[in-house]
């Protein structure tokens, strides 16, 4: 007894994705009359039956919103969905939420779910090293638009012309230095990036620009991942060394994550950040102020950015232009002017003033 023929047999048949094929057999604009025609012959000789009623019922789900995130494990992501999931439940949407562990094969796969599953829309924090080719799936080559609607945050592509709502991470990175600068510190490390993110290298260059502003010597690179553990390595690395000109005075730290390792590291010594070495992150994380000390940062504007993603996403004549959002510098216990072997009793006194 023969097997039914299925739709992905009819897409696989053509070379192209399911979501595409449901696409053209439904006569929608977005796919062209050459694709079309290609799909249609191929699901009549395969005998291949659409089933419209089930059709009519997958359209139901056009409230049905597909969220993909980078990764979780840094949790200023969790902060940006919060955001995010609050202004689509307001417009009556729900969350289909994918984490793409930063793998682009994950994020390609999520992406065809999302597409099968008819999702009315897509809201992309874009994983390291995307491209438009990447999102060929989502955004078939020689297609005017995406199969649905879509809308990046918090990661810029430069090569892609979609709504983009991002930090302004130039100026974060630029802020970031500049503190330091104005403290006093004229010895500056950069901690973390590296990345295939426009998140890393803008920062990285914003707190550069600042620091060759300054007439400063460009700073020592230590790229590295975004992790607590990372910065308690740096922080044992660098107060290990001699002092000046061997150890930086003050670090600016690509995120919160790695700031809190650094602080971390720097307080197991038995002195404090501010003194020994000043550290600055950045997204001002909730926990950022609630941490021991509490945490200097640069603080990037998470509401914004989620909820004008979402509200562009429901918008039909949203322009596919780059938003940036200004961040701010937040001060609090971890940066101060440089000093040498400063005891811990003299951070617990400035903590609890």
């Amino acid at each position: 007894m023969n097997r039914r023929v299925t739709l992905r047999n009819v897409a696989e048949e053509v070379g192209v994705t399911v979501a595409t094929a449901s696409m053209a057999l439904r006569a929608h604009p977005r796919i062209s009359s050459a694709t079309t025609a290609r799909i249609l012959e191929a699901a009549e000789r395969l005998g291949y039956i659409y089933n419209r009623a089930a059709a009519n019922l997958r359209q139901t789900r056009s409230s049905l919103v597909a969220v993909c995130v980078s990764d979780l494990s840094n949790p200023v992501f969790n902060e940006f969905l919060v955001h995010l999931e609050d202004e689509l439940r307001a417009h009556g949407k729900q969350v289909f939420l994918g984490i793409a562990r930063d793998d682009l094969t994950l994020q390609r796969q999520f992406l065809q779910t999302a597409l099968e599953q008819g999702v009315g829309g897509l809201l992309l924090l874009a994983v390291r090293g995307t491209t438009r080719a990447e999102l060929s799936g989502l955004w078939p080559e020689g297609q005017p638009k995406p199969l649905v609607p879509t809308v990046l945050f918090s990661r810029a592509l430069d090569d892609v012309a979609l709504p983009q709502f991002i930090n302004d991470d130039v100026e974060a990175g630029r802020l970031a230095a500049q503190c330091l600068i104005d403290h006093g510190h004229r010895r500056l490390a950069w901690v973390g990036g590296g990345q295939q993110t426009s998140t890393a290298r803008n920062r990285q260059a914003g707190a550069e620009l600042a620091i060759a502003a300054a007439g400063l010597p460009p700073p020592e690179l230590l790229h590295g991942p975004t992790l607590r553990q990372f910065g308690l390595e740096v922080a044992h690395q660098l107060l290990a060394r001699p002092e000046a000109p061997e150890r930086p005075t003050g670090a600016i730290c690509f995120s919160d994550l790695i700031a809190f390792g650094l602080v971390a590291g720097i307080m197991q010594s038995n002195t404090d950040p501010a003194s020994s070495l000043s550290v600055i992150g950045c997204d001002d994380m909730e926990e950022a102020r609630f941490s021991y000390p509490p945490l200097t940062t640069i603080a990037v504007d998470k509401a914004s950015i989620g909820r004008l993603a979402a509200q562009s996403l429901l918008d039909p004549d949203a322009r596919p232009e780059q938003v940036l959002l200004p961040p701010r510098l937040v001060l609090r216990a971890t940066v101060g002017r440089p000093r040498t072997d400063a005891p811990l009793s003299h951070f617990l006194h400035h903590f609890s003033t």
